[in-house]
């Protein structure tokens, strides 16, 4: 009878039923993981995930332990410090652990601790890790690409800090917030001043904040990009949307009865206002753009509501990056097909798509997106995040049809 293999690196035995292949990895029988070349996913794997969530944590360094294709694919997308082991041949034969060690004696003078973000080869080698790096203050993150997407790192990175620092805090948490998120630094910036405008305090950023400031997280939070979720606490909503944003601070009353809604209330009124009478002096002259997204399930949703809801529009042909209740699309070919069944003249996505479809309106909301140069901060979440999405929308739509 085969003997069935240890756990790798401590919880890495995953049998066939309860993993399904992602881009760039397959499961052969028996449920052993074969990790082929990962070339150029459509979207990050959870390795990648993970490194945007500990990224944004400042003093703490950032190691992916595995090749160099595994460090630099994220520190394409991630602008933010990352340190690479660069694992060899000679060590995935005869071990990496003091190429490892040497990488984060070097990594701790520049930070207060390490996360150590586990790849597909040395995962599946099967070395023990938290010995290897005994006596050391590291953080350990199993989250080598076979076990998702880039969502499902992102939790596993969040689980493994609270862990090492469970939340005694009070106030709200802002979640949501990765650094892969072409929105991240508006959208944090705007739900904190909504929160500030309802006189709620706010507790931690996820994930952007203070290493120390981990330990104040409060018992509540509320997400501006709902596909990057908390592991654990109280789900207080959502502020993607107006209507969403609303309807979180009114159920943050029952939590914080002091704080005063009625400044934001008026605010998301102010902002529809504006939208509705920017969609309809468009529809004066130009018919509802026929729209295709690729997205995170969130955004494109939120983006289908905008479109139907303001303009008038068809619901829009969904190509979702994550799977939530339906599928995930992330084969290339798959896609093109899917770009090419309609003369769709508004495209929502990525830089993929954008190649596919050049002629149609662009709205880059998905990374990467190589169309433009953005420094500054850019929100979805809140009323102010709803004026920029229009704007975003009725510019692209108009400059379509000046070039034709």
């Amino acid at each position: 009878m085969n003997q069935r293999p240890e756990p790798l690196s401590g919880s890495l035995l995953i049998p066939r039923s309860g993993l399904r292949a992602q881009n760039g990895c397959s499961i052969s029988s028996g449920g052993v993981l074969v990790v082929p070349d990962c070339t150029n996913p459509v979207w990050p794997c959870a390795l990648t995930g993970a490194a945007a969530c500990l990224a944004g944590i400042q003093g703490l360094r950032v190691v992916i332990h595995g090749s160099s294709g595994c460090y630099y694919y994220p520190k394409s997308l991630i602008k933010a410090p990352l340190t690479g082991s660069f694992i060899l041949e000679k060590e995935v034969i005869f071990g990496a652990g003091d190429r490892l060690r040497q990488v984060v004696k070097t990594a701790l003078l520049e930070a207060e601790q390490v996360a150590v973000v586990n790849s597909c080869v040395p995962a599946l080698m099967g070395e023990d890790l938290a010995a290897e790096l005994a006596g050391y203050p590291v953080i350990l993150v199993d989250s080598p690409g076979f076990v998702g997407n880039a969502e499902a790192g992102y939790g596993i990175a969040l689980e493994s800090l609270l862990q090492t620092r469970p939340p005694a805090g009070e106030g709200v948490n802002i979640g949501g917030i990765c650094l892969l998120d072409l929105f991240w630094r508006g959208n944090m910036h705007e739900a904190a001043r909504i929160l500030a405008l309802a006189g709620i305090p706010i507790a931690t950023v996820f994930s952007w904040d203070q290493l120390g400031s981990l330990q104040k997280a409060g018992p509540v939070t509320v997400t501006t990009n709902p596909d990057y979720g908390m592991p654990s606490g109280r789900d207080g909503g959502t502020l993607l949307g107006i209507e969403n944003t609303r309807n979180t601070v009114f159920a943050l009353l029952d939590t914080w009865p002091d704080a005063d809604p009625d400044p934001l209330i008026a605010g998301c009124d102010r902002a529809e206002e504006l939208v509705i009478a920017a969609c309809e002096k468009y529809l004066r002259r130009n018919d509802p753009p026929l729209a295709v997204i690729c997205a995170q399930s969130g955004y494109a949703g939120f983006f289908s509501d905008l479109l139907t809801r303001y303009l008038g529009a068809e619901r829009p042909c969904i190509l979702p990056r994550n799977e939530t209740d339906t599928p995930a699309v992330t084969d290339l070919d798959q896609i093109k097909e899917a770009l090419e069944r309609d003369s769709y003249n508004l495209l929502l996505g990525s830089s993929y798509e954008q190649r596919i479809l050049p002629d149609a309106g662009f709205i880059g909301i998905t990374p990467p997106d190589r169309s433009r140069v953005v420094l500054g901060s850019r929100p979805l979440a809140g009323p102010e995040g709803t004026l920029h999405a229009a704007e975003l929308v009725l510019n692209a739509c108009l400059d379509r049809k000046k070039r034709e």
